[in-house]
């Protein structure tokens, strides 16, 4: 229960998002609520025509179309004209934090939206483009194809569709990766030499042994990007990046990695529950241990145990 109430207390605000109208045919499909994701809030939704008005909520989201296709107008609060587009599949709109905006949506897509927390856009806004406010400002963009954008966001929809795979560090990751590749694409004014070599820089060999350490130290918690990055004495925004450079396997595999190896350990030297071992071991539950452990070691924990007796 107290795990529980960590997530939903940490997790993305799902009130501060945009809601599609409540009409026949639009139905939601799937979302993030529930599962502790803090820096993202992802739904997927089948729409049918729809016109509406939406208010404005405090972050930023991009939608990008799953499947299927239609004609939008839309008209963003301060602007004295509409914009009209074909939204298609691998196509992307967005809708400005703060905003106001009128829709009139004529086909029937399949449409992701990805909200991404503004305090996240403005920490990478701090840490790789000097502050700058200016460079913060995302401009809108409708019916547009942004190809790096959307290979991250099917990773997000993976992650979403599939059970097990929203780890928390993957997902910690992904949202990173979202916020300083939206601001490489679509921010005003960005300079993408000097974010490319903010992300250069190597962590050094003290910064990866604390990590490491403290990795070890830490599988039974729920492990955070942020928390990593800041005992490495690294930038959030391209922690990820740079531990897979140094380590050359992703950040989410090396603690999976390791979560693996001490469930083995606990597995073959006690006699403990196979869910309490999943607890103590820092997977969510014991069918979660079950799965991953399978995958890696091509058979399941109690087959392991049954071995050794």
């Amino acid at each position: 229960m107290a795990d529980a109430q960590f997530r939903r207390h940490n997790e993305f605000p799902v009130r501060e998002t945009h809601r599609i109208p409540a009409l026949p045919g639009n139905r939601m499909e799937l979302s993030s609520e529930g599962k502790g994701w803090r820096d993202l809030y992802v739904s997927v939704a089948s729409e049918q025509s729809w016109s509406a008005a939406i208010g404005a909520v405090d972050h930023f989201c991009l939608a990008y179309c799953v499947s299927g296709s239609a004609g939008i107008t839309r008209r963003i609060s301060g602007s004295a004209a509409s914009q009209s587009a074909l939204l298609r599949p691998g196509y992307f709109g967005s809708i400005p934090a703060g905003a106001d905006t009128d829709w009139k949506v004529d086909g029937a897509p399949q449409v992701m939206l990805v909200y991404l927390r503004n305090s996240l856009l403005d920490q990478v806004v701090d840490q790789v483009f000097d502050g700058n406010p200016r460079r913060g400002r995302i401009r809108p963009i409708l019916g547009e194809a942004e190809p790096l954008l959307e290979q991250l966001s099917l990773a997000v929809l993976a992650a979403l569709r599939t059970p097990g795979s929203g780890d928390r560090l993957y997902v910690d990751s992904l949202a990173h990766a979202l916020a300083v590749q939206t601001l490489f694409a679509l921010g005003a004014g960005t300079d993408v030499r000097q974010a490319q070599s903010a992300g250069r820089r190597d962590i050094s060999n003290t910064g990866m042994r604390r990590v490491i350490d403290y990795i070890d130290a830490e599988l039974d918690q729920d492990l955070s990007l942020a928390a990593l990055a800041e005992v490495a004495d690294y930038s959030p925004a391209f922690f990820a990046r740079a531990f897979k450079r140094h380590t050359g396997e992703s950040l989410h595999q090396y603690v999976l990695r390791r979560r693996i190896a001490r469930a083995k350990q606990l597995l073959l030297a006690s006699d403990a529950a196979i869910s309490r071992i999943a607890a103590e071991t820092g997977f969510s539950s014991q069918s979660h241990l079950t799965s991953a452990f399978r995958r890696f070691m091509g058979q399941t924990p109690g087959a392991l145990r049954r071995g050794r007796r």
